[in-house]
């Protein structure tokens, strides 16, 4: 394994992301005041914070940087479930008794992430209704989006669900440039499918398809939004 590297913040008062992220809001951030037991790390491309199946030991909280979580699927496939970035619960496990984690977290770049521990952080609830009915919400706020997520994808045939995922992608990890919005994230043909839930033969056809019609560019991994708003009418958005 790779050596850690130092931490980015040391403490969650300096934390540029902190006011950025609904989980962190509710976490008070002097944690030794209110009997808060927190580890901080920080993890380099490539390293794995945890694997599926593995005991969850508490809440992991990404401060800064980016992972990936993947399954596996009936047929032992691993399935790319999600990309996150800083200010995110990276599970919800921890809740739950003996708990085990449903997924395996991978590091994109380096990332410093807080390992929150769960006995002292469930004591801590205990004995602060207002913050725990807040978690509640975050938590449900964020259900919400991933059944909302599953009921557009169930319906929806594979070029439209295809748009929604480049758009999305681009609202989260865009970046502007003359060119176009460029996807910062250095992902697979089979990462792509992995999330649109559709073959890779799929997305190669499609992909190719947009580039002809001029909606994006595809430079080796990295794909350029040229024009959001016919990629908004192909998935049935709005971009207004």
């Amino acid at each position: 394994m790779k050596p850690l590297s130092p931490l980015i913040t040391a403490e969650c008062e300096s934390c540029p992301n902190r006011e950025f992220s609904d989980i962190c809001d509710i976490i008070p951030p002097v944690e030794e005041s209110v009997g808060l037991i927190k580890r901080r790390a920080m993890y380099q491309p490539g390293q794995y914070v945890f694997y599926e199946g593995h005991v969850a030991l508490g809440l992991y909280i990404l401060c800064h940087g980016r992972i990936k979580l993947t399954r596996l699927n009936r047929k032992g496939q691993q399935r790319l479930v999600g990309i996150l970035d800083s200010g995110q619960l990276l599970e919800k496990q921890a809740f739950q008794d003996q708990p085990v984690h449903q997924v395996t977290c991978e590091v994109l770049e380096p990332s410093q992430i807080c390992l929150l521990d769960r006995t002292s952080f469930l004591t801590f609830l205990k004995g602060n209704a207002e913050l725990a009915v807040k978690l509640v919400q975050v938590l449900s706020k964020e259900m919400s989006h991933v059944m909302n997520v599953a009921d557009r994808f169930a319906f929806t045939p594979a070029r439209e669900r295809l748009a929604q995922l480049l758009l999305e992608l681009q609202e989260r990890f865009g970046d502007p440039g003359v060119e176009g919005i460029r996807i910062d994230l250095n992902l697979k043909r089979e990462d792509l499918a992995q999330m649109a839930a559709v073959t890779v033969e799929t997305v190669v056809r499609l992909l190719h398809d947009f580039q002809e019609n001029g909606l994006i560019t595809i430079q080796g991994r990295e794909i350029i939004v040229l024009k959001p708003e016919r990629l908004g009418k192909i998935a049935k958005i709005s971009m207004c």
